[in-house]
């Protein structure tokens, strides 16, 4: 038997093994409503879709973003230094999230509640390790523990409050807008006499990609990542002026960052030598920003919506964070008000 399909089986007997004997009378299979007690059909529905639609991910993610490249022996490399950590706030984002759906389809199927968290945060963890793996084969990136402790670390957070409190007090969202970009063409700083060209937006396309699903998932002048509180969870009942929906929100984003490292790049990252186009910006002009967000948001899974369906719904897109007002501050010093900051 192989290795897949022995986690398959200890995940299968480990489900078994944790609900109740299922009652005479249960939801019906297309219901939206959680079962009380083990649904064996939904629970083999489950594991077979969770199956397909992870193989299916993974196939598709690894045509999208490794096949393009080249690839070299497993390796790892020290990435915190990049993107002004931007890409370990989507690791923390993403694995999160990932944790909070799972344990929502688990609970459907009828799993008990704290196996059901376990299972998602299980479940994160295989996901955001298998591209984690992914990356080190790449011959240009490579297996980074620093990624995978920030994929911990969102799990976790998801693990811990529902273990502790039963409920996510604090949750990870993200938000996004495009950014335009100066249309001024940009030289090579080397070699002498290349007649190449490029823009900062033909860069940003080439980097990030195109498209919302890029815009969210890598665009990292783009992105903000948001640590959204619910005050009220945190107070006593007497608080119940304050609306148990409305949150408070932190986030981080950042400016400029059209390289890893620095401000310089090669015109094709598979070029080799000294006749590869550099091009360079001016980090006074173009300075690398830290930004930091404090704002308002909307917890959609405690607006008390009786629908079941749009509830669901509510569930799934509460990774989004609410447009709002808020406040910039940036680790070059300057202040900003957003009146709608999205």
């Amino acid at each position: 038997m192989s290795f897949p399909a022995i986690c398959r089986l200890a995940v299968l007997l480990l489900l078994l093994g944790s609900a109740a004997p299922a009652p005479a009378q249960q939801p019906r299979f297309f219901s939206l409503q959680p079962a009380d007690t083990l649904h064996k059909p939904r629970l083999w529905a489950a594991l077979g879709t969770g199956t397909v639609v992870y193989g299916a991910a993974m196939v598709a993610l690894h045509r999208s973003w490794y096949d393009n490249y080249p690839t070299r022996n497993f390796h790892s490399f020290n990435d915190l230094g990049e993107w002004n950590q931007m890409d370990k706030m989507g690791h923390w984002l993403m694995a999160y999230n990932e944790s909070r759906w799972l344990y929502a389809g688990s609970r459907w199927a009828g799993i008990r509640p704290r196996t059901s968290a376990w299972l998602g945060f299980a479940g994160s963890q295989l996901i955001m390790t298998s591209l984690e793996v992914f990356d080190g084969f790449s011959a240009q990136w490579g297996f980074s523990w620093s990624d995978m402790g920030f994929n911990l670390l969102g799990s976790s957070l998801f693990l811990s409050q529902q273990l502790g409190w039963g409920e996510q007090r604090i949750t990870m969202k993200m938000s996004a807008w495009p950014v335009s970009y100066p249309s001024e063409p940009i030289y090579p700083v080397s070699p002498a006499g290349s007649d190449g060209s490029t823009t900062l937006q033909q860069r940003a396309d080439a980097l990030y990609g195109t498209g919302p699903v890029s815009l969210f998932l890598k665009n990292y002048n783009a992105l903000t990542v948001w640590a959204s509180v619910n005050p009220r969870a945190f107070l006593p009942e007497r608080a119940g002026w304050l609306p148990r929906w409305l949150n408070v929100a932190v986030g981080m984003g950042a400016d400029n960052l059209f390289v890893g490292r620095g401000y310089a790049w090669k015109g094709n990252r598979n070029c080799e030598g000294p006749d590869c186009d550099m091009y360079r910006l001016d980090p006074v002009e173009y300075p690398r920003t830290r930004q930091f967000f404090l704002s308002l948001d909307v917890d959609l899974t405690r607006l008390g919506i009786r629908n079941r369906f749009l509830r669901t719904v509510a569930g799934v897109v509460n990774i989004i964070k609410i447009p709002a007002p808020a406040l910039e501050i940036t680790d070059r010093g300057s202040v900003r008000f957003h009146p709608l900051y999205f």
